[in-house]
This record gives C-alpha cells, sequence and structure tokens, in this order.
C-alpha cells in the first residue's frame, strides 16, 4: 500500500514539474537568478527521493538518471515554446538536485542499515 500511495504522490510531482517547466510565463522569469536555480534543485531532489521511495526494489542510480533524463527533455521541450527558452543552468540545477536527492537516499540507506547505537 506505502508504494503505491507514493507512487500517486510522484505522479503528481512529475505532473506538477512538467506543467510548471511548459507553461506560458510572464516577462520576470529571469529576474530571480539564484531562487529559480535553488527551485530547480529543490523540484528535482524531490522527484529522486519519491521515485525511490515508489519503488519496491529502489535503485537510487536509476532514480537520479531519471530526474536527470525528465529534467533535461523538459529543458528541450522549452525550447519548442513561444515564451521559455532551455539553459544549460536549469540543466545543471536539475541534474544538482537529482544528486543531492540521491545522497540523500544513500544517507538514509547506510543510516538504516547500522545497529543502534553505532551512529
Amino acid at each position: 500500500m506505502r508504494v503505491i500511495v507514493f507512487r500517486l504522490i510522484c505522479a503528481g510531482w512529475i505532473a506538477a514539474l512538467v506543467y510548471g517547466s511548459l507553461a506560458p510565463v510572464d516577462d520576470v522569469q529571469g529576474a530571480y537568478v539564484f531562487g529559480d536555480f535553488v527551485l530547480h534543485a529543490f523540484g528535482y531532489a524531490a522527484l529522486t527521493v519519491l521515485v525511490v521511495l515508489s519503488q519496491r526494489h529502489p535503485r537510487i542510480w536509476v532514480a537520479v538518471g531519471a530526474a536527470v533524463a525528465l529534467g533535461l527533455v523538459l529543458e528541450i521541450l522549452q525550447s519548442f515554446t513561444g515564451d521559455r527558452s532551455a539553459t544549460v543552468i536549469d540543466v545543471v540545477a536539475n541534474a544538482t538536485g537529482a544528486a543531492i536527492g540521491g545522497a540523500f537516499c544513500w544517507w538514509r540507506r547506510r543510516l538504516a542499515a547500522q545497529p543502534v547505537g553505532e551512529i
């Protein structure tokens, strides 16, 4: 049951990322470069964690790769929209977030594997 719930949450998160990446925006999009980087990184870190949680036998590196691939595809698709443009910094932010999410999952897995009292 837990896996099904996380799969639904993950699907909703992916839908939000797709909409947020491809929906029309106004002219002030580039005004907050640092905030935009953090927003991208957070979105893809969360995606990576959700992908790991939604699998019965998770492979963290597969989740990271899937998140990076989705970010790259969405950036490419942005170049075909009228008011969006693909940027390398967004791809870097997406990949950074995916790596952070993967590192978090790896750390949690290592922590859970240690016997109590050895932390």
